[in-house]
């Protein structure tokens, strides 16, 4: 496996939009850039590496699969008792139907499997296996709908006594997923699809049903580009045990446990989300930001936006459109632990029985409105009539959290519910409490009436160690350009983000390309 990507706690907690990977096109190689920062640690600076497609492949074979025999037109590979060895670098199409099938990859060097309509089940484990590989590519040939399945039991190493495979599409090593076709995944046993390095969605029409664990899992990245998920899963739709970044595509899908959750931070960039799970919906241990895209996020007994950094600015808002729904008390919309949110651009609707505070120092005015029932229309009309805002909530709640760029401060406001007017207010601060409070107080709000008292949402996950909501006294280096989060007066200094843009890749000599 490659170097994993480390990024710095303190890195984490301050960077501006400090890992994005979106797509570009230059000639026949496809690249997706990143903007990364090197840690802070004094023993190495591990950088995100920018993902090169390799475009130019050499076919290698072509693999038809039967029930009674699998062909094999070219070389690179073998049958050994009907598992298909992959042991030479190149591009292999694949093709035909199996109920009986595996393939295992085991080579030094990057390799392309095309599904050209294949229908493949395995019943011993994984349907693809890469044991060890440069880089996986999979490839969904355009205009073709191919069905993996695999088996409910795995079958284990004899050396080490661990099962082989973690999902239906398992590698050790980096994997992209690509193409123009429709891929159909049913996951027996664990995950749909899995790696234990990275893992890139560039394209496809991907539906997912894992009855085991997660949807789509990784050790160290997971980056969606692009492409159409339809994920159902038992346990996270996606889970990245590092770095998830979206940039692109449409995730939709549910969950009987969580949407979208990250061991470390996660960062939206575009995309279209729309998920509804049980628990929490966007979860991050650090950090959550969200810079564009459409979020779209319903839970029914968790957090929809959560981030247990407990820190101010642990969450950050900078634009898009969000549509947060959360849980009863104690759950909300907003969870930023014992700490604020920040919300500086976009449209935010967050609502909840408890949702955590806005900071003043946020760039954008919100309003905290109080208690609303499901299905009445919630308007803000400026002080010439104007519909500056308007939202139909699902659910009934004690508190709701309104952030837009049409409200403005130093004018005055009025909030109707299903037409009546409820409340007047001037935005004359950031935060403007009109009818509800953030900390889980719900206030008189609309035609709801008295919202009850939520209580402080204390968090559902562990602090990291020594993060105590100041930044260290050795964080000395400059702000990264643009509005970012703002910290207290304890906590302010300025601090090291050493942000280097990787579309140079002249300069740049870490680099590994993909």
């Amino acid at each position: 496996m490659k170097r994993r990507f480390v990024l710095s706690l303190f890195a984490i907690m301050m960077a501006a939009t400090i890992t994005a990977c979106g797509s570009s096109t230059t000639g026949t190689t496809k690249t997706t850039s990143a903007t990364a920062v090197a840690t802070s640690s004094s023993d190495s600076s591990e950088i995100y590496k920018v993902l090169t497609i390799k475009e130019d492949w050499e076919a290698a074979a072509t693999i038809t699969f039967a029930d009674s025999d699998v062909s094999i037109d070219g070389s690179g590979a073998e049958n050994k008792d009907g598992v298909i060895y992959i042991t030479e670098g190149g591009a292999y199409t694949l093709t035909g139907t199996s109920s009986d099938a595996a393939i295992v990859i085991d080579t030094e060097e990057n390799v392309k499997l095309i599904l050209d309509n294949v229908d493949l089940t395995s019943t011993n484990g994984p349907v693809i296996y890469g044991k060890q590989v440069k880089n996986l590519y999979v490839e969904l040939a355009a205009g073709t709908t191919n069905s993996l399945c695999d088996s409910s039991t795995y079958a284990t190493d004899s050396a080490t006594g661990e099962e082989i495979g973690k999902g239906v599409i398992s590698c050790e090593d980096d994997l992209i997923i690509l193409g123009d076709g429709t891929l159909n995944i049913t996951a027996n046993h664990k995950h749909g699809i899995v790696s234990d390095d990275k893992l890139y969605v560039e394209a496809g029409n991907i539906n997912i049903t894992s009855t085991g664990t997660d949807g789509i899992h990784a050790n160290d990245l997971v980056c969606i580009d692009g492409g159409t998920l339809q994920i159902t899963a038992a346990s996270d739709i996606i889970e990245s045990e590092d770095i998830l970044v979206i940039t692109g595509g449409t995730i939709t899908g549910s969950s009987d446990d969580e949407g979208i959750e990250s061991k470390n931070a996660v960062y939206i960039n575009g995309g279209t989300i729309d998920i509804s799970v049980k628990d929490d919906g966007i979860n991050a241990a650090t950090y959550l930001e969200i810079n564009d895209g459409t979020v779209n996020v319903t839970c029914t007994s968790g957090d929809a936006l959560d981030s247990n950094g407990n820190y101010d600015g642990c969450i950050v808002i900078n634009g898009g459109t969000v549509y947060a729904v959360g849980g009863n008390s104690p759950e909300g919309g907003i969870d930023a632990d014992n700490a604020n949110a920040i919300i500086n651009g976009g449209e935010v609707i967050a609502i909840g029985d408890v949702n955590s505070p806005i900071s003043e120092d946020s760039a954008q005015v919100t309003v905290v409105y109080g208690s609303f029932n499901k299905g009445e229309t919630i308007e803000i009309k400026d002080s010439d009539g104007n519909v500056v805002f308007s939202t139909t909530p699902e659910v009934s709640g004690n508190t709701m959290i309104i952030s837009s760029a049409n409200i403005t401060t130093g004018n005055d406001y009025t909030i109707y519910a299903n037409g009546t007017e409820a409340l007047s207010f001037t935005a004359d601060t950031t935060v403007v409490e009109a009818g509800g409070q953030a900390n889980g107080m719900g206030g008189m709000g609309g035609q709801g009436g008295m919202g009850g008292q939520g209580g402080q949402r204390m968090g559902n996950g562990e602090r990291p160690e020594g993060l105590d909501g100041e930044m260290p006294e050795e964080f000395n280096g400059q702000r990264p350009e643009g509005e970012r989060p703002q910290m207290d007066d304890d906590a302010k200094g300025q601090f090291n983000q050493n942000s280097i843009e990787l579309d140079d890749l002249d300069d740049l000599d870490e680099i590994e390309d993909l």
